[in-house]
């Protein structure tokens, strides 16, 4: 019979038997037709619903509108559909049905102390809800009509939905499960988290402290084999805390390439969930059955130790043999003739609680050994899904050399974790400070391992502002929105707990990508990238569970592009603000560090910006003009705002009463006006301050250079003195002296 027009996933459609439907695709009152592609006005309705933003704000004031293309490349980065009209309402429809048509949604997050409210996409009738606790416990809760509220959801596809409301008494904190009696196999993964991340208990009641900031590559030691290593940073915690200090900051330790060392970039790793082994000082394994001897270490680790920079390739290939051949022992002994041992045991006990996803991790690396300088993404296609049957005979074939890839992650978290503990002995109240990248390289184990959840299609970026007129791609992929929830957002969960892991706070790279992230799709330029919005709260839940659990502080790096009241949402939650002196001003001059956020950590300068010696003395403008990334027109007007930046630094620090006259800014940089730098950020109200270990070395060069790779050697370059040496230095320690006696007085 006759049924009256319209358009697809607006309705059900109720068809007699016997009959015939046919569906076709019309023009409508809107946009016009497209023969190629989707109409704009459907194309903007999908992006929305996907969380794509059709516009976005630079620094200068300036609207941009995001391309149709950039929108239709990010939706089918996403899982969706997009090349037609009819593909676009599909996709619509199938957003609709995962977030809306669901009996009981993927996942919901909820606080502490507050009543759960589940939407239930079921009809009006009695039902039971069964909870089941992390802690084995199991309760039930029983509905009728009247008790379960109704409300109406305006779905994606533009359809109007009835669903119902049942609310579940406050629960315990943790991560439980939800299901409908009679819907058993739908399962809502319920986590409740804490309102707040932790605070150390001093730091939460107003204390003032202070930490060494390093990149532990970078440090040096005697006999420490050409890099600076996790025995390197136990001593380096000694030092610190016999001077004052609270916290040693580190650089990411997540791991790198070994099979490709020329990828140096800790913010640009193979997978942010394990350590490098690089780290590991194959000098301090003792107890293993068949130590590494150092004299078999010979003239090259001398020549290593005695380098201006990281060879790591050189580096990796000493330690690794060394390491292979104390595995052969250790696994031959132990694990076979020796199960009952100790080692072995706390060997079997570390894979276990690590699980899957150091198996995948070892697989990986065994892959690639196998197939090097191929990416995954080339691999035969069996083995580029990392759960494949394919994948999976693999590993069984090759179970010795997972073995020996997880006996490095077992070696490296034991002597971080000894670290760790050596750090609290010696009084550094703060532990270690890690560092979490925003993103994992496109080639690397956490991308293959974790594709599934990845949009592979764009990359994590930055738009146009002054510190980079093109904008910026960092050739990181992002975590797809549109599948946390039914992951119950276990890969963000991972990367943070695995960092997390013998570390007293962590500071969250790019913190904006918890609410949002400028995405850059494949082959285009900067300036035609988007915003994707983030589930803010569900991960900020996440994140606040995983530090109370942890005892872990959390630091969000908020610098650049930030949403309108991102920072003090994240300031409610106790998650520490990032502050770098260059960046606070107040007109012409520099924001006085008392007017700082007090729960914010402060430090000069970064890893990505000039030291304070280099700075004062226009090294990065010299560098970037003999590099050619600046004309000489452009260096000299930089250099003329640099002289007015130095007389308004030195200003302040004179009516702060930090100096008696205002130094020649031609002149070079003093042990004394570089302590009185410090003690003026000190003085102020940030929680914490970090001094830059290349500060107090006198450091003129910067670790790193935005924008260069293979200009010039970042992230390898090391500090020129051995740590001891450093800290016995009259200028280092009189910077550390200004800054102690700062962080002791009150903030006027």
């Amino acid at each position: 019979g006759p049924h009256k027009a319209r358009p697809i996933g607006t309705d059900r459609l109720m068809v007699a038997t016997r009959s015939v439907v046919i569906l076709a695709e019309a023009e409508g009152q809107g946009a016009p037709p497209s023969r190629r592609g989707v109409a704009p006005d459907l194309l903007a309705q999908l992006a929305s619903a996907a969380g794509i933003a059709g516009q976005w704000w630079d620094l200068t004031g300036s609207l941009h509108t995001v391309p149709d293309e950039t929108s239709r490349m990010l939706i089918e980065g996403m899982g969706l559909a997009a090349g037609s009209n009819a593909q676009a309402r599909e996709s619509l429809l199938r957003l609709s049905e995962a977030h809306d048509g669901r009996a009981v949604p993927h996942a919901l997050v909820v606080r502490e102390n507050q009543p759960v409210e589940i939407r239930l996409a079921v009809p009006a009738r009695p039902l039971s809800l069964r909870l089941e606790r992390e802690d084995g416990s199991v309760e039930r809760f029983f509905y009728v009509e009247g008790n379960l509220r109704p409300i109406q959801i305006s779905s994606a596809d533009g359809r109007t939905r009835e669903a119902r409301v049942a609310i579940v008494p406050p629960q315990p904190v943790g991560r439980h499960r939800l299901r409908l009696e009679d819907h058993a196999d739908l399962v809502c993964e319920l986590t409740v988290a804490p309102a707040r991340c932790h605070l150390p208990p001093a730091m939460a009641e107003g204390g003032r402290f202070f930490g060494i900031a390093a990149h532990l590559y970078a440090l040096r030691r005697h006999g420490d084999q050409g890099i600076g290593d996790f025995t390197t940073l136990g001593r380096l915690g000694e030092l610190a805390a016999a001077e004052g200090a609270a916290t040693i900051g580190l650089n990411p330790l997540h791991a790198l390439f070994p099979t490709d060392r020329a990828q140096a970039s800790p913010y640009h790793p193979s997978d942010r969930r394990f350590l490098d082994p690089i780290y590991i000082d194959i000098a301090t394994l003792n107890d293993l059955p068949q130590p590494p001897d150092p004299k078999s270490f010979g003239n090259e680790a001398a020549a290593l130790t005695a380098g201006p920079m990281v060879d790591y390739r050189r580096v990796w290939a000493l330690k690794s043999a060394a390491l292979q051949r104390s595995f052969a022992a250790f696994d031959a002994l132990l694990l076979h003739r020796a199960p009952e041992h100790v080692l072995a045991q706390a060997f079997r006990a570390f894979v276990e609680r690590q699980g899957p996803a150091l198996q995948r991790f070892a697989c990986f690396e065994t892959l690639a050994e196998l197939r090097p300088g191929e990416p995954w993404a080339s691999w035969p296609a069996g083995l580029r899904e990392a759960w494949s049957p394919e994948v999976e005979a693999f590993a069984q074939a090759h179970q010795e050399r997972l073995r020996f890839h997880s006996f490095l992650q077992w070696l490296g978290d034991r002597q971080l974790a000894t670290v760790a503990a050596r750090a609290a002995t010696s009084g550094l109240r703060l532990g270690l400070y890690r560092d979490l990248a925003v993103g994992a390289a496109p080639e690397g184990a956490e991308a293959w391992a974790e594709a599934a959840h990845l949009i592979g299609t764009a990359s994590i970026g930055a738009p146009p502002d002054p510190f980079s007129a093109e904008g910026q791609i960092w050739h990181l992929p992002a975590l797809n929105p549109l599948t946390l929830a039914a992951s119950n957002y276990l890969p963000f969960v991972a990367s943070i707990a695995a960092n997390m892991r013998h570390a007293g706070a962590l500071r969250i790279d790019h913190a904006m990508g918890l609410a949002r992230l400028f995405l850059v799709p494949a082959g285009a330029r900067a300036s035609e990238g988007a915003y994707v919005a983030y589930p803010l709260e569900d991960l900020l839940g996440q994140l606040a569970l995983e530090s109370v659990r942890h005892g872990c502080a959390v630091v969000g790096e908020d610098l650049g592009t930030v949403p309108e009241g991102f920072r003090e949402r994240l300031a409610a939650a106790d998650v520490l603000s990032y502050r770098v002196l260059w960046f606070e001003r107040a007109g012409a001059g520099f924001k006085p560090p008392s007017k700082y956020t007090g729960n914010s950590v402060a430090c000069v300068s970064t890893h990505d910006l000039p030291t304070l010696a280099g700075w004062w003395a226009c090294d990065d403008i010299a560098e970037r003009l003999g590099l050619g990334r600046i004309t000489p027109a452009e260096a000299e007007r930089e250099r003329i705002a640099r002289e007015e930046e130095k007389t308004e630094l030195a200003a302040a620090l004179r009516e702060a009463g930090l100096i008696a006259a205002r130094p020649r800014t031609t002149e070079p940089l003093t042990a004394d006006f570089a302590a009185s730098v410090h003690a003026y950020l000190a003085s102020g109200a940030s929680r914490l301050v970090l001094v830059q270990a290349d500060d107090l070395a006198g450091e003129m060069r910067g670790i790193n250079l935005p924008g260069t790779d293979k200009e010039r050697p970042n992230w390898r370059r090391r500090i020129g003195k051995t740590i001891d040496d450093l800290f016995a230095e009259p200028a280092a320690k009189l910077v550390l002296r200004k800054v102690r006696e700062a962080r002791t007085h009150k903030t006027q």
